[in-house]
Order: C-alpha cells, then structure tokens, then sequence
C-alpha cells in the first residue's frame, strides 16, 4: 500500500491513502469513488429542495413580495453555502455523506477548514465547465478521485469507516476444545508467524461463511497441520484451526511454553489484551456529530500514544486485517483529536481584510489584468454602441433593449415589500455572477476573463442603448445606477481577479508541484473573493431601496461618492499600507 506525506501527489493502484503524524506512523483512509460520491450529492440536493420547500410556507405568510425576496436570499445560502457551512461544523461531513459513510479530509487527515469547505463547494460551478463532465474527468485523472475543488482546496473525501477489531468465537465448540487440550504446545509455538495470521483471519471470519464453504477453506490449511502433527485424517479441518488458534491467543496462550513461540503470534496476542485500552479511548474520543472537550486530559494523551504503538506493532508484523483497520480508525481519529485545526481567529480575518487582501491588490497584475477586461470592455462597448447603436442591438436584442427603456420609464420608487423582493433577487443573481466569475478561473483564468469580458460588453451596450432613449428615460436610468455601481462593480472585478489569481497557480507554478502552487494560490485568492462578495452583497440593499427612490440626486451622489471613497482608501491607502507589510515579512 501507498504511504506517501502527501496524498495527492502520488498516482497509486489503490484507493488507500496514507496520512503521516508526528508520533511517526501513518493511519489510513480509503478515497471514495465517483458512484458514492454522486450518490451523496444526490441526497444533499434532495435535502437542500426539502429545506427551500419547508422555508417557503412561512416566509410567503409574510407577504409574496417580502416573502418571495427572503426565500431568494435563503435560496443563495442554503445553495451556495449549504455544503461547506455542514462540512465546516460536522467535521466533514453533509447529510448525503452521513448515509453513504464518507466524510472531507484535509491533505494531512484533519477535518477541513472553513476556507477549504467554502473553496471546495464555490468550485463545484467549475465541475460542468466547459461539459458537466469536466468534474468526473478531473476525479479519474486526478488519481485520488479529486474534482477540480478538492486539487484546489487539498482535500479528498475518503470512506468514514467504523470498524472493529477481529473477535474470534469467545468460547470454543466441544470437538475445537477436545482437539486443543490434545495439540502439543511447543509445536504450536513453532508455527510460522504467517501461518499464524492466516488461522487468526479465519476463525475471526468464519462465521460469515456456510459450514460447507467453511470446510472447504480450513481444509487446505488444516491438511499441512494434520500431516506434520500426525493426527488422524478424519480431524476435522474448521475444529483444528479453532484449537490452534486457541493455543495461540487464547487462556492457553498464556503458559510459558506458547510465549516463546513466533513473535507475530505473541504481537497478536498483546493486541489483544490491549483492547480494553482501545475502547477507553474511542470513549474519549468526539464522534462526528460532537465537538471534543477543551483540553485534552493526560490519560487521554496516554491512550492516543499508546494506540500509536499497537498500530505501529501491527504494521509492522502485518497482523490481521481488521485489526490493522480498527486501529488505523482508531488513530486517525486521536489525530484529529489533538492536531485539530485551530479555531477561527477573527482578529486574523481582520487583519487578512485590511491588510493581506489590499497589500495583495496593490499593484497586482491580475487585478490590472481583470480591471483591463471589464472596465476596458465596458467603456469600448459603450462608445462604439453610442454610435452604432445596431451594435446595442446585435448584442442585446431588440425586445432586451425595449424591456430595459420599459423598466426604467419612470421613477414611482419602491415599496418595503418590492425592495425586499429585488434585494433577494440581486444578492441571489449578483453574488452568485461574483462567485461564477472566480469559479471559471481555475481554468488557467481563462473562463474569469470570459466572464469579466461578458460583462463588460452587455453592460457597456446597455449604457449605449440608454443614451439613445428619450431624455427622462435616461435620466432614470443613470441616476438609478449611480448609487450602488462602484460597490457592485467592483466587487464583480475583484472576484475575476480572484479567479486569475487563483488560474495563474497553474501557469506560474513559482518553482513547485503544480497541486502545491494551485493550493498556494487558492489560498490567497479565497480571502479576495470573501471581499468581493461582501461588496456585491453590500450593494444589494443600495440598489434595492436607495438606487430607485425619490431621494435627492446630491443624496444618491453621496452614497456613491461614499462607496468610491471606501474604496480608494481600502485599496489605496491601506493597500500602500499592506503592501509594505508583506514585503516586510517576506523572508
């Protein structure tokens, strides 16, 4: 089996992964396939269209405007933020995972972190891109079943395996025991220590199997035993195996004259007086659904190591199966335990926002590059459909173009109900455009700078289109965008610079593995979207209730100054500022 420090940079035959710790051993897990994985989404989609459902009643009592536009808001959370918020709190795992017995690890075996969670489930937009089947074709090129959001969160979704350790028959049958009070000890002893595993594995098996295929299976052991301790050849094969595994790690085992047979005997036989340690500590140990206690006790800390020892004795001797999978389990679960992810800082994530996030920008090339894209279409789309105004047309369609005149023909303003309804709508459309725009990015940045250039053009072609409109028309319809553009455009920019930033993980590796760079820039670009999200949510209750009023022009063009003025001081003032702080931890 593979054991590698980073599971997914080696390509294995199998699907078990191996996850060092620092007590030098490595527990294992086995990577989830494609089916049971689809199967989980599955049932999590199902469960998301229960919730929407469930929450329509109540809010649509609320009124159908008011209502309709709370329910738009819970259909982006429960859509967009569902998997990663359920991943995040129960360790891994969604309610899909939960009935298929799969759970989210990190690259090192810990349950992931939020910002793992979030990536992992914002790049599922990616997994149809360009065909929906770009995400099962990056799970079978990948070699550990990783869709494009796992490479760059580093993370793998592996089986929750609850096992057991082997418990052979507790008390032996009357023709077992007879043959076992007549089986010469000191030969036993001298079984090999893989002739021992084998009668180990098979009476702690055997009783899954009929008592025909039992026979048939004992035989082709039992025969070597019976000819070499010149026993009768009407023994019976399953009785004999069940007597030598006695002698081996049973009450019998104990006299002197077993101890000083075969070493992986004598292991196995340790392992098994050590089983009421292992039950102590699973005791101690948080099941999924739980949250651990504070601070680890110090009999805890002893048990954890001591599993360590019997996992490490257990490789070593390649004890049975299923006691190697228990304590595999059993340690990977004391890992998560004591090396568990910190919790969330926020004083960190404040100082991520005003200071790593803007020193990032300041002067960055992908947000040049993503500003080039969008601004530069827009304003080259907005001239050229000034005077063309065919090209508007081409672009938008005659009955889009007549339904934007038609929408902003006159200024009535909006009702508490209708701003509700349309703030639902844009944090819905909006932030969801925001995080498809850094989604596509992980393509080399190639589908963030199609989304950004999209944009761009449709936008600049309806300023277009709205120049030419009659003079109250176009009156409306630049006051209304006044207020809560720089906000919701900005925030749009920022996120496909996000995306590039986190596309150019692949094409600038900087020196590394390309998974490693990937996971590098993908960790640098979520707290970038985080802000660009912010913004486009921001800017939806702006353009819900403030954009469409009677309020004065001076007003509005206030708010907007204000949002400008944010603006320039978080990415230039405090990106200046951050930008000197980075150079100044750099190494």
């Amino acid at each position: 089996m593979p054991h590698a420090a980073h599971p997914g940079t080696d390509l294995a035959l199998d699907t078990v992964r191996s996850f060092p710790t620092p007590e030098h051993i490595a527990f294992r897990h086995r990577t989830a396939g494609p089916l049971v994985r689809a199967t989980a989404w599955l049932l999590d989609l199902a469960a998301r269209g229960l919730v929407l459902l469930l929450l329509f009643v109540p809010v649509a009592a609320l009124g159908l405007d008011f209502g309709v536009g709370l329910w738009l808001i819970a259909w982006f959370v429960v859509d967009w933020l569902f998997g990663a918020l359920a991943e995040w709190h129960w360790r891994g795992v969604t309610p899909g995972k939960h009935v298929c017995h799969i759970r989210v690890v990190a690259q090192d075996g810990q349950p992931p972190t939020l910002a793992a969670c979030l990536l992992r489930n914002v790049l599922r937009f990616a997994d149809v891109l360009p065909t929906p089947a770009t995400g099962l074709l990056a799970m079978v090129l990948s070699g550990n079943f990783q869709r494009l959001g796992d490479l760059a969160a580093g993370t793998l979704v592996v089986y929750d395996e609850r096992p057991a350790p082997a418990q052979p028959d507790a008390q032996l049958e009357p023709e077992a025991a007879r043959l076992a009070a007549l089986l010469p000890p000191g030969e036993v002893a001298l079984l090999s220590p893989e002739t021992a595993r084998a009668i180990h594995v098979f009476v702690a098996e055997r009783r899954r199997f009929h008592l025909g295929r039992r026979q048939e299976m004992a035989e082709r052991l039992a025969a070597v035993l019976v000819t070499r301790w010149q026993l009768p050849a009407a023994t019976d094969p399953d009785a004999l195996l069940c007597a030598v595994h006695a002698r081996l790690f049973g009450t019998a085992a104990q006299d002197a004259t077993a101890l000083t047979g075969g070493v992986a005997a004598r292991a196995l036989a340790y392992l098994q007086r050590r089983q009421p340690a292992w039950r102590a500590l699973e005791a101690w140990l948080p099941t999924r659904d739980s949250q651990p206690p504070g601070v680890p006790a110090p009999e805890l800390s002893v048990l954890y190591r001591a599993a360590c020892a019997d996992l490490a004795l257990a490789d070593a001797y390649h004890l049975p199966a299923a006691t190697q999978r228990y304590l595999h389990h059993l340690v990977a679960r004391g890992h998560a335990r004591f090396y568990r992810p910190a919790p969330i800082q926020w004083a960190r994530w404040r100082e991520r926002v005003l200071v790593d996030v803007p020193g990032r920008l300041y002067g960055d090339r992908s947000l040049r590059v993503a500003l080039l894209a969008f601004y530069g279409s827009f304003a080259l789309c907005g001239v050229l459909s000034t005077w063309q105004p065919e090209l508007a047309v081409a672009a938008l369609g005659q009955d889009g173009i007549d339904s934007l005149r038609e929408m902003y023909a006159n200024a009535a303003g909006r009702k508490l109900d209708e701003g509700v309804l349309m703030g639902g709508f844009y944090i819905n459309h909006n932030v969801g455009i925001a995080l498809s725009c850094f989604a596509s990015g992980i393509f080399a940045g190639v589908g963030s700078l199609v989304w950004l250039t999209f944009n761009g053009i449709a936008l600049g072609c309806s300023f277009g289109a709205m120049t030419a409109a009659d003079p109250l028309t176009r009156k409306h319809f630049f006051t209304f965008v006044l207020a809560h553009s720089a906000f919701e455009l900005t925030g749009i920019t920022l996120a496909g610079a996000a995306g590039l930033r986190l596309g150019l993980g692949l094409v600038d590796t900087r020196g590394l593995v390309w998974r490693d760079s990937l996971r590098q820039a993908a960790a640098e670009a979520v707290p970038i979207l985080g802000v660009a999200a912010t913004l486009v949510a921001c800017a939806a209750p702006i353009e819900a209730f403030v954009s469409p009023s009677a309020l004065p022009l001076w007003l509005k063009a206030g708010v907007a100054l204000a949002c400008a003025a944010l603006l320039v001081l978080w990415l230039g003032v405090l990106g200046r500022r951050g930008a000197r702080v980075l150079r100044e931890r750099a190494p």
